[in-house]
């Protein structure tokens, strides 16, 4: 494998998880996705040739370091979609709280009143006010 055709194959790459970066900081959903897929598609393609990259880079000391960085790159990336991704969820959750699982007891006793987060049960005193 010579130096021209891995430049070829890693910079594409390289721009790519730039874009990718950029999408991700954005936050724009569209390029996201049209973004992972460059991403994938290339890293699949990168990898149908494994054999051959790693015995070149076993030789080559700057695209192991380029090689290195795309993957500390793709680290960051995920964590940070696992940080947005935290995010849209307690902000679901803050939107549509009836689709939470429910924080208190379910409906127990005779009466089928909830053990907790409830007003209590009446006396029989004040069961209307009138002005």
């Amino acid at each position: 494998m010579n130096t021209l055709n891995v430049d070829s194959q890693l910079s594409p790459l390289e721009d790519h998880l730039a874009f990718l970066s950029a999408a991700v900081i954005r936050g724009d959903a569209a390029e996201l996705v049209k973004a992972s897929a460059q991403v994938q598609s290339l890293a699949v393609a990168l990898s149908q040739n494994l054999p051959l990259w790693t015995e070149h880079l076993q030789g080559h000391a700057s695209d192991q370091r380029r090689v290195k960085a795309m993957a500390a790159r793709l680290v960051s990336l995920r964590e940070g979609l696992l940080r947005q991704g935290v995010g849209v969820e307690r902000t679901l959750a803050a939107l549509m709280p009836a689709a939470q699982r429910h924080t208190y007891a379910p409906k127990t006793g005779l009466a089928g009143h909830p053990l907790y987060g409830s007003a209590g049960r009446q006396s029989g005193e004040f069961k209307a006010f009138t002005a």
